[in-house]
């Protein structure tokens, strides 16, 4: 994930929601590591495809814009889920920011989760 979507992950009063998996954060401002994850600051493909010949099964990104832009520019998001909840922001962390990048996936399953819709995508 990126380091501001940490920051706001941590700052919820519960109990760190990630802990039974291993966290990388993508960070220019913070190094090494803390309690729940190592800090990364470097180039983004080059660290996931090294990611991806370790064991292991997926790889699961958490985050807004500024690094989904980046995954998606690198073609890296094979399936990918939204989380639709019932309150309307007139600001926060954007999906998408960046480059003109269109890519073709194909909605695979809709779930209810409490107030929140699900949507599980898959690429084409």
């Amino acid at each position: 994930m990126g380091k501001a979507t940490y920051d706001v992950v941590r700052g919820f009063d519960m109990e760190y929601p990630y802990s039974t998996y291993i966290n990388y954060v993508f960070s220019k401002s913070s190094t090494g590591s803390d309690e729940y994850a190592t800090f990364i600051d470097e180039d983004i493909k080059t660290f996931i495809q090294d990611l991806k010949q370790q064991p292991g099964k997926d790889i699961w990104f958490v985050g807004g814009g500024n690094l989904a832009s980046e995954f998606f520019k690198e073609n890296l998001i094979d399936e990918f889920q939204l989380a639709i909840a019932p309150i309307v922001l007139g600001k926060g962390i954007s999906l998408y920011i960046g480059d003109d990048i269109t890519q073709k996936y194909t909605l695979t399953k809709v779930e209810k989760l409490g107030q929140l819709a699900m949507l599980h995508y898959v690429r084409k």
